[in-house]
């Protein structure tokens, strides 16, 4: 089992509700790749580096959670079909 962080950055326009139940396809997400999750949370509303979708700000988030290799590439296929998340990337941890 690996470590990774992920961060995605959702729409500044997101409510509580949407931002729940991203956290929770996360989850299922690993969960069902055989994986768990460690910790979960937001970090906040930020300003933005660079305008992305026509977006000035982002509501930033973070899971650190353990798993198999294969589900950083089924979190990115879900990610990206989502609406509301306009970036995310998957960190592998060091051992």
């Amino acid at each position: 089992m690996n470590k990774y962080d992920l961060v995605s950055i959702l729409r500044p326009t997101a409510d509580d509700s949407v931002v729940e139940s991203i956290h929770k396809s996360i989850t299922d997400v690993i969960s069902s790749g055989g994986g768990s999750v460690s910790e979960q949370g937001i970090w906040q509303k930020r300003k933005l580096a660079y305008e992305i979708d026509t977006f000035k700000e982002g509501i930033y988030t973070i899971t650190t959670f353990e798993g198999p290799s294969e589900v950083p590439a089924e979190l990115d296929r879900v990610l990206k079909i989502s609406d509301d998340v306009i970036r995310h990337k998957v960190l592998k941890m060091e051992s």
